[in-house]
């Protein structure tokens, strides 16, 4: 279905929480990859990068907080008027009459933030914000890794990073890789810590299922959920995040000890994950952790999805493999100056996010809008002048 003949929900039995959970469903099924609520608004939906109309109706805002309260829980909405920003992970489940669309078995599940502020003429309304998390992981081969990458997706130790803004597609890059590895490696023990669950990993005939511990309910954060899993015997960590010093150190001792850390970091660019992680770190200590990050880093992919002209998406990446070569280049001049030498390769082999957007542009893949959101006006001068020459 493209955006020109998306039809809304019709609600043909009403704004219920019953109807409103349905609702939800089949944003899933549409392909949504997020749905935004808010007081005195349409209902809306995003869609392959596109913000579109959900409902035929807006809805009042007393009567959004009531379906807080039924979708979720009275207490909630207290907390979210006190000023707190509320994270909550919603799973509809079907059972044999259907309910919600869905059969027996069946289930979607969705990460929800709840975060109060004004919106137009609606001096004080609940934000609703939910990121469809798909049923199905993708599998590893349908999202079209580069051939070198796809080699060593996989260590057998050490650490490993996607990067990207929000909603890049990073998660599902990991759970695919983790599936992969389920499927393809059986002896190698996976785990994961999130926050919270995305994908579920487990399936019928696993010889291990995952075991995926969630933040704030199963542990208290990234870092004691790393350290924990050394006495577990694991052969892959997964974490959601390096986003605090712990988490980057207890990554860091993991791959020292022959584990496979894999996980994400805000970052534009593969050489952006050196400064970003270890400046994380006292002044005093950076040389040192320079050099242990240098010791297990494995690679780093930067990702990102451009909005293509035929109605869907399609992901660019570059990344940088850290061989041996590579970490003894690295190793002969200063830590700050990594991240330089790492993104000036990527340059040179013309392997940016910034070299394949253009190509996509050239080939009428991409509009110019969209070439934009990668690429300045000053690097697109410089793509044209050297396509004149």
């Amino acid at each position: 279905m493209t955006t020109e003949n998306f039809q809304p929900y019709p609600f043909p039995a009403g704004l219920t929480a019953e109807s409103l959970c349905h609702f939800f469903v089949w944003c899933a099924h549409q392909g949504a990859s997020d749905i935004h609520l808010q007081g005195d608004n349409h209902l809306v939906i995003s869609r392959h990068g596109r913000l579109l109309r959900a409902s035929p109706f807006v809805v009042a805002d007393d009567t959004l907080a009531k379906l807080m309260d039924e979708v979720f829980s009275p207490e909630l909405r207290p907390l979210v008027r006190s000023g707190v920003s509320v994270d909550r992970a919603l799973q509809l489940e079907g059972n044999a009459e259907g309910r919600y669309g869905l059969a027996r078995g069946e289930r979607v599940r969705y990460r929800v933030n709840l975060l109060q502020g004004t919106a137009g003429r609606q001096d004080s309304t609940i934000g609703w914000t939910l990121r469809v998390i798909p049923a199905d992981i993708p599998p590893l081969g349908s999202l079209g890794l580069a051939p070198a990458l796809m080699d060593t997706i996989l260590p057998a130790k050490g650490l490993a990073l996607f990067g990207g803004v929000t909603g890049s597609g990073k998660s599902t890059a990991l759970a695919s890789i983790y599936r992969w590895c389920l499927d393809h490696y059986p002896d190698r023990k996976v785990t994961t810590k999130e926050d919270p669950i995305e994908f579920i990993l487990g399936k019928p005939g696993d010889i291990l299922p995952p075991v995926q511990s969630q933040i704030g309910k199963d542990i208290p954060n990234f870092a004691t959920g790393i350290r924990a899993d050394l006495r577990r015997a694991p052969s892959v960590i997964g974490v959601g995040e390096m986003r605090d010093r712990e988490t980057i150190d207890a990554g860091i001792r993991a791959g020292q000890l022959g584990h496979l850390c894999l996980s994400t970091t805000h970052i534009d660019s593969p050489g952006d994950a050196f400064p970003r992680l270890i400046n994380e770190f006292p002044h005093e200590s950076r040389d040192a952790m320079a050099w242990a990050l240098l010791g297990v880093l494995q690679y780093v992919v930067v990702q990102t999805l451009l909005r293509t002209t035929d109605g869907t998406r399609v992901a660019v990446r570059e990344y940088i493999i850290i061989d041996h070569p590579l970490r003894e280049k690295l190793g002969d001049i200063p830590w700050p100056e990594w991240g330089r030498h790492v993104n000036a390769l990527i340059r040179l082999e013309k392997r940016r996010i910034i070299d394949q957007a253009w190509a996509l542009y050239r080939r009428g893949r991409i509009d110019v809008t969209e070439l934009a959101v990668v690429m300045s006006p000053r690097q697109r001068r410089e793509f044209e002048e050297a396509g004149d020459a």
